[in-house]
C-alpha cells in the first residue's frame, strides 16, 4: 500500500511541476531566450567553480539542504512558534535587511537552542518540564 501511496505522491509532484512550468512559460512576454530556467540545473552548478559566497546559499531548495522533519504538537506550542516566528522575522529583516526563512534559519534555531538548553537536565529534570507542558 506504501507503494501505491508513494506513486500517487510522485506523480501529484510531477503534475504539479508541469503546471507550473507551462504557467510561468505562458506568463511571459519576453523572447524565448528567457525560458531558459532561471536557476541553474544540477549540472551547471557542477560545472561552476564554488565560491564560499553567501549569495549561493540562498539558491538551492532547502528539501535539498536539509532533511525534513515532521512534529504533532500541542495547538497552544504552535501558536506561541508561530507567534514568535513573526516576532524574529519582522526584527531580523528590518535589522538585517534580508529574509528570515522558517524553514531554513528559524526552525533550525529552536532544535539548537533546544537541545542546548536540554544538555544538561537529568530524568527528574526532564520530567518537570514535561509535567509543566
Amino acid at each position: 500500500m506504501s507503494d501505491e501511496r508513494s506513486e500517487r505522491l510522485r506523480q501529484r509532484r510531477k503534475q504539479s511541476q508541469e503546471r507550473a512550468q507551462d504557467v510561468s512559460t505562458s506568463e511571459t512576454d519576453e523572447p524565448a531566450e528567457t525560458d531558459k530556467p532561471s536557476k541553474p540545473s544540477k549540472l551547471d552548478k557542477q560545472s561552476e567553480p564554488s565560491e564560499p559566497d553567501e549569495t549561493n546559499v540562498d539558491d538551492g531548495s532547502v528539501k535539498e539542504e536539509q532533511v525534513g522533519t515532521y512534529m504533532y504538537l500541542p495547538k497552544s506550542q504552535k501558536k506561541d512558534l508561530e507567534r514568535l516566528y513573526n516576532i524574529l522575522k519582522a526584527e531580523y529583516e528590518y535589522e538585517y535587511d534580508e529574509e528570515f526563512e522558517k524553514n531554513r534559519a528559524f526552525y533550525p534555531l529552536v532544535v539548537k537552542c533546544g537541545l542546548d538548553s536540554l544538555e544538561d537536565l537529568d530524568a527528574s529534570d526532564i520530567r518537570e518540564r514535561l509535567d509543566s507542558i
